[in-house]
Protein backbone atom coordinates (compact mmCIF):
# COMPACT_ATOMS: atom_id res chain seq x y z
CA UNK A 1 0.00 0.00 0.00
CA UNK A 2 1.06 3.32 -0.83
CA UNK A 3 2.32 5.29 2.69
CA UNK A 4 0.69 7.82 4.31
CA UNK A 5 3.85 10.13 4.05
CA UNK A 6 1.77 13.10 6.11
CA UNK A 7 0.55 10.69 8.82
CA UNK A 8 4.57 9.67 9.04
CA UNK A 9 5.25 12.62 9.78
CA UNK A 10 2.57 12.94 12.88
CA UNK A 11 4.18 9.71 14.22
CA UNK A 12 7.70 11.48 13.80
CA UNK A 13 6.54 14.24 15.60
CA UNK A 14 7.04 16.30 12.88
CA UNK A 15 5.05 19.16 11.72
CA UNK A 16 2.13 18.23 8.32
CA UNK A 17 1.48 21.52 6.86
CA UNK A 18 -1.21 21.23 4.22
CA UNK A 19 -4.07 23.57 2.76
CA UNK A 20 -7.96 23.73 2.59
CA UNK A 21 -10.07 23.37 -0.42
CA UNK A 22 -13.91 24.42 -0.79
CA UNK A 23 -14.21 25.36 -4.57
CA UNK A 24 -15.09 22.39 -6.21
CA UNK A 25 -12.51 22.55 -8.70
CA UNK A 26 -10.20 19.81 -10.24
CA UNK A 27 -7.75 21.66 -11.84
CA UNK A 28 -7.12 24.38 -8.97
CA UNK A 29 -6.99 21.25 -6.57
CA UNK A 30 -3.90 20.29 -9.17
CA UNK A 31 -2.25 23.45 -8.76
CA UNK A 32 -2.49 23.35 -5.04
CA UNK A 33 -0.88 20.40 -4.70
CA UNK A 34 1.77 20.98 -7.23
CA UNK A 35 2.99 23.58 -4.88
CA UNK A 36 4.57 20.63 -2.74
CA UNK A 37 2.06 20.38 0.74
CA UNK A 38 1.79 17.35 2.78
CA UNK A 39 -1.37 17.79 2.55
CA UNK A 40 -4.62 18.63 1.38
CA UNK A 41 -8.12 18.78 2.52
CA UNK A 42 -10.99 18.58 0.58
CA UNK A 43 -13.94 19.84 2.35
CA UNK A 44 -17.19 18.54 1.90
CA UNK A 45 -18.92 19.66 4.97
CA UNK A 46 -19.06 23.61 3.74
CA UNK A 47 -19.03 24.69 0.13
CA UNK A 48 -20.23 22.59 -3.29
CA UNK A 49 -18.18 19.99 -4.13
CA UNK A 50 -19.96 16.41 -4.33
CA UNK A 51 -18.70 13.03 -4.24
CA UNK A 52 -17.56 12.13 -7.78
CA UNK A 53 -16.15 15.69 -8.21
CA UNK A 54 -14.20 15.12 -4.72
CA UNK A 55 -12.50 11.89 -6.22
CA UNK A 56 -11.62 13.79 -9.19
CA UNK A 57 -9.73 16.50 -6.88
CA UNK A 58 -8.05 13.12 -5.23
CA UNK A 59 -6.81 12.09 -8.45
CA UNK A 60 -5.54 15.22 -8.89
CA UNK A 61 -3.69 15.93 -5.77
CA UNK A 62 -2.62 12.16 -5.12
CA UNK A 63 -0.80 12.57 -8.62
CA UNK A 64 1.44 15.47 -7.60
CA UNK A 65 2.66 13.56 -4.24
CA UNK A 66 0.52 14.55 -1.80
CA UNK A 67 -1.69 13.09 0.08
CA UNK A 68 -5.73 13.59 -0.28
CA UNK A 69 -8.00 13.93 2.60
CA UNK A 70 -11.29 15.27 3.30
CA UNK A 71 -13.82 17.01 5.62
CA UNK A 72 -16.56 14.99 5.62
CA UNK A 73 -19.95 16.49 6.27
CA UNK A 74 -21.05 14.76 9.58
CA UNK A 75 -19.48 12.11 11.86
CA UNK A 76 -21.75 9.44 9.27
CA UNK A 77 -20.53 5.83 8.72
CA UNK A 78 -21.82 6.26 4.94
CA UNK A 79 -20.28 9.27 4.12
CA UNK A 80 -17.05 8.10 5.73
CA UNK A 81 -17.45 4.57 3.98
CA UNK A 82 -17.37 6.52 0.57
CA UNK A 83 -15.02 9.23 0.38
CA UNK A 84 -12.39 6.96 1.81
CA UNK A 85 -13.50 4.37 -1.17
CA UNK A 86 -13.17 7.19 -3.19
CA UNK A 87 -9.52 7.68 -2.72
CA UNK A 88 -9.20 9.84 0.78
CA UNK A 89 -6.31 8.71 2.74
CA UNK A 90 -7.82 10.48 6.06
CA UNK A 91 -11.10 12.09 7.17
CA UNK A 92 -11.63 15.46 9.30
CA UNK A 93 -14.83 14.99 11.44
CA UNK A 94 -16.56 17.74 12.27
CA UNK A 95 -18.09 18.65 15.56
CA UNK A 96 -16.38 15.58 17.87
CA UNK A 97 -17.82 16.90 21.35
CA UNK A 98 -17.24 12.90 23.18
CA UNK A 99 -15.57 10.05 23.99
CA UNK A 100 -18.41 7.95 22.24
CA UNK A 101 -18.38 9.91 18.74
CA UNK A 102 -14.74 10.01 18.58
CA UNK A 103 -15.04 6.24 18.52
CA UNK A 104 -17.85 6.10 15.97
CA UNK A 105 -15.33 7.83 13.86
CA UNK A 106 -12.37 5.86 14.02
CA UNK A 107 -14.64 2.25 13.86
CA UNK A 108 -16.34 3.78 10.70
CA UNK A 109 -12.89 4.55 8.96
CA UNK A 110 -11.14 0.95 10.27
CA UNK A 111 -11.78 -2.42 8.61
CA UNK A 112 -12.93 -5.52 11.09
CA UNK A 113 -11.66 -6.44 13.71
CA UNK A 114 -10.71 -2.81 14.11
CA UNK A 115 -14.01 -1.23 13.15
CA UNK A 116 -17.00 -1.70 10.47
CA UNK A 117 -16.04 -0.35 7.61
CA UNK A 118 -17.44 -2.92 5.20
CA UNK A 119 -15.70 -4.04 2.17
CA UNK A 120 -16.80 -2.43 -0.81
CA UNK A 121 -15.45 -1.06 -4.41
CA UNK A 122 -13.63 2.11 -4.94
CA UNK A 123 -10.65 3.60 -6.89
CA UNK A 124 -8.38 2.80 -3.79
CA UNK A 125 -7.16 -0.27 -5.24
CA UNK A 126 -5.74 1.66 -8.10
CA UNK A 127 -4.39 4.71 -6.39
CA UNK A 128 -3.50 2.84 -3.03
CA UNK A 129 -2.62 -0.70 -4.38
CA UNK A 130 -3.81 -3.95 -4.05
CA UNK A 131 -2.69 -4.70 -0.91
CA UNK A 132 -4.69 -2.04 0.62
CA UNK A 133 -7.03 -3.84 2.66
CA UNK A 134 -4.45 -4.89 4.25
CA UNK A 135 -2.95 -2.06 5.57
CA UNK A 136 -5.35 0.75 5.58
CA UNK A 137 -6.42 0.94 9.12
CA UNK A 138 -2.77 1.48 10.09
CA UNK A 139 -2.23 3.98 7.05
CA UNK A 140 -5.56 6.34 6.83
CA UNK A 141 -5.80 8.89 9.14
CA UNK A 142 -8.45 10.00 11.65
CA UNK A 143 -8.32 13.66 12.68
CA UNK A 144 -11.02 14.96 15.01
CA UNK A 145 -12.65 18.07 15.18
CA UNK A 146 -12.20 20.37 18.25
CA UNK A 147 -14.77 22.83 17.83
CA UNK A 148 -16.63 23.69 20.54
CA UNK A 149 -16.72 24.78 23.97
CA UNK A 150 -17.79 21.35 25.17
CA UNK A 151 -15.58 19.54 23.21
CA UNK A 152 -12.49 21.64 25.03
CA UNK A 153 -13.91 20.67 28.44
CA UNK A 154 -13.91 17.26 27.29
CA UNK A 155 -10.54 17.06 25.06
CA UNK A 156 -8.78 14.61 27.17
CA UNK A 157 -11.53 11.97 26.83
CA UNK A 158 -11.71 12.73 23.20
CA UNK A 159 -7.95 12.09 22.87
CA UNK A 160 -7.68 8.96 24.58
CA UNK A 161 -9.88 6.92 22.14
CA UNK A 162 -7.25 4.71 20.30
CA UNK A 163 -7.23 4.99 16.68
CA UNK A 164 -7.50 8.99 17.07
CA UNK A 165 -4.55 10.04 15.07
CA UNK A 166 -4.80 13.94 15.66
CA UNK A 167 -6.79 16.47 16.71
CA UNK A 168 -8.01 19.63 15.02
CA UNK A 169 -9.24 22.54 16.27
CA UNK A 170 -11.88 24.84 14.61
CA UNK A 171 -10.93 28.47 15.58
CA UNK A 172 -14.36 30.22 14.13
CA UNK A 173 -17.22 27.08 15.62
CA UNK A 174 -15.12 27.47 18.94
CA UNK A 175 -15.12 30.98 18.95
CA UNK A 176 -19.44 31.26 17.89
CA UNK A 177 -19.77 28.36 20.35
CA UNK A 178 -18.36 30.63 23.21
CA UNK A 179 -19.81 33.69 22.61
CA UNK A 180 -16.51 35.51 20.85
CA UNK A 181 -16.88 37.45 18.32
CA UNK A 182 -15.22 35.95 15.09
CA UNK A 183 -12.80 38.54 14.16
CA UNK A 184 -11.67 38.84 17.98
CA UNK A 185 -11.26 34.92 18.67
CA UNK A 186 -7.96 34.44 18.31
CA UNK A 187 -7.07 37.61 20.64
CA UNK A 188 -10.10 37.25 22.84
CA UNK A 189 -8.26 35.41 26.41
CA UNK A 190 -10.95 33.19 26.45
CA UNK A 191 -10.25 31.69 23.45
CA UNK A 192 -6.50 31.42 23.75
CA UNK A 193 -7.32 29.59 26.95
CA UNK A 194 -9.82 27.38 24.92
CA UNK A 195 -6.92 26.56 22.42
CA UNK A 196 -3.98 26.21 24.76
CA UNK A 197 -6.18 23.87 27.18
CA UNK A 198 -6.94 21.77 23.96
CA UNK A 199 -3.07 21.63 23.09
CA UNK A 200 -2.04 20.85 26.81
CA UNK A 201 -4.94 17.17 26.39
CA UNK A 202 -3.25 16.95 23.02
CA UNK A 203 0.19 16.86 24.52
CA UNK A 204 -0.66 14.88 27.47
CA UNK A 205 -2.38 12.26 25.25
CA UNK A 206 -0.10 11.79 23.07
CA UNK A 207 -1.69 12.86 19.77
CA UNK A 208 -0.76 15.78 17.12
CA UNK A 209 -2.54 18.54 17.75
CA UNK A 210 -3.82 20.85 14.98
CA UNK A 211 -5.70 24.02 13.94
CA UNK A 212 -6.52 26.19 10.77
CA UNK A 213 -4.10 29.09 10.45
CA UNK A 214 -5.09 32.29 8.72
CA UNK A 215 -1.00 33.14 6.98
CA UNK A 216 2.19 31.92 7.16
CA UNK A 217 3.44 33.76 10.16
CA UNK A 218 0.06 32.04 12.07
CA UNK A 219 1.34 28.41 11.38
CA UNK A 220 5.39 29.00 12.37
CA UNK A 221 4.10 30.50 15.81
CA UNK A 222 1.59 27.19 15.96
CA UNK A 223 4.88 25.47 15.17
CA UNK A 224 6.73 26.48 17.67
CA UNK A 225 3.62 26.25 20.17
CA UNK A 226 3.90 22.24 19.52
CA UNK A 227 1.47 22.24 16.79
CA UNK A 228 1.68 19.47 14.05
CA UNK A 229 -1.10 19.42 11.86
CA UNK A 230 -1.55 22.46 10.35
CA UNK A 231 -4.21 24.05 7.89
CA UNK A 232 -2.21 27.10 6.40
CA UNK A 233 -5.38 29.57 4.91
CA UNK A 234 -7.30 27.97 2.24
CA UNK A 235 -7.44 27.83 -2.02
CA UNK A 236 -10.61 31.25 -1.57
CA UNK A 237 -7.87 32.87 0.78
CA UNK A 238 -5.24 32.48 -1.21
CA UNK A 239 -6.89 33.76 -3.94
CA UNK A 240 -8.57 36.79 -2.07
CA UNK A 241 -5.71 37.49 -0.87
CA UNK A 242 -3.11 38.06 -3.75
CA UNK A 243 -5.85 39.26 -5.73
CA UNK A 244 -7.31 42.18 -3.51
CA UNK A 245 -3.17 43.14 -2.83
CA UNK A 246 -2.89 43.03 -6.74
CA UNK A 247 -5.91 45.39 -7.24
CA UNK A 248 -4.20 47.73 -4.75
CA UNK A 249 -1.33 48.03 -5.79
CA UNK A 250 -2.25 49.09 -9.13
CA UNK A 251 -1.40 53.32 -9.46
CA UNK A 252 -4.78 54.98 -11.24
CA UNK A 253 -4.48 58.52 -12.64
CA UNK A 254 -5.47 60.96 -10.63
Amino acid sequence: MRPNTAKALLKAGKPAVGAWMNFPSVVAAEALASVGWDWICVDTEHGAIDLETAQNMFVAIGANGTIPIARVPWNDTISIHRILDAGAYGIVVPMINSAEQAELAVKAARYPPDGFRSAGGGRWRYWAGADYPRYANQEIMVVVMIEHVDAVERAEEILSVPGVDACFIGPNDLAWSMGVALDKGPRDPRHVEAVANVLAAAKKCKVPAGIHCFSPEDVNARIEAGFQFLACMSDGAFLMKSATEAFRAIKRPA
